[in-house]
């Protein structure tokens, strides 16, 4: 009877170990939500919810993805020295771009597109807004160098530099600076442009030391 009691222990050792290892510690995981819920009660106003808590192999640690009462998504995690961070505005800023930019280039093609935006806010910047985030044109020249819009659409054979050049001159008009590259959907037409070059690009025949070459 003993030793099917030490067997039995040591099964749900070798057993906690292995979870431990691949999905994270059961109890650290759920300490980890605790935490994550004070912070967000702490940090914002808003309603949201915790979707999921994921664990980070490579990096030993888990990360939040939290949904706000507006639908965005974000993340939660933690610093290396054990601090609660979050991507919230990043997200925000995202967003906004990837609607305003995926209407806009609906309007000039005439059909949808995919468009991928990512915007990296640098904590070191001191930028904290919470509930309130600004426009991202607000904060574009701050940012330009660290945000990218993607746009992948069906852009039309033979006029597509002028298409790509109203696209370009809108995201100007509208200071939503970033690095920005276009790649249609049919054709091998890609073509990448710094933040800092975009207003540059007067014209259609700018656009030509920006063309990359596809295989």
């Amino acid at each position: 009877m003993v030793k099917k009691a030490v067997l039995f222990v040591i099964i749900i050792v070798i057993a906690y170990t292995v979870v431990s290892i691949t999905t994270g510690s059961p109890i650290e995981r759920v300490q980890f939500r605790s935490n994550v819920t004070d912070y967000l009660h702490k940090t914002y106003t808003m309603n949201w919810k915790i979707d999921s808590i994921d664990y980070d192999f490579k990096n030993d640690k888990f990360i939040a993805n939290v949904i706000s009462d507006s639908g965005i998504s974000f993340l939660v995690d933690e610093d290396y020295y054990g601090k609660m961070m979050d991507n919230y505005v990043s997200s925000v800023w995202s967003d906004e771009l990837k609607k305003a930019v995926t209407q806009k280039t609906k309007e000039v093609t005439g059909s949808d597109a995919e468009v991928t935006v990512n915007v990296n806010l640098i904590r070191e910047y001191g930028i904290t807004y919470y509930d309130k985030v600004p426009s991202y044109s607000m904060v574009s020249q701050k940012l330009s160098s660290e945000a990218s819009i993607y746009i992948k659409g069906n852009f039309s054979t033979i006029h597509y530099l002028q298409e790509m050049l109203e696209i370009k001159q809108w995201i100007v008009e509208k200071k939503y600076d970033a690095s920005l590259t276009f790649k249609s959907e049919k054709e091998k037409i890609y073509f990448a442009i710094p933040a800092e070059d975009l207003k540059k690009i007067k014209s259609v025949d700018d656009f030509k030391p920006y063309w990359l070459q596809i295989n």
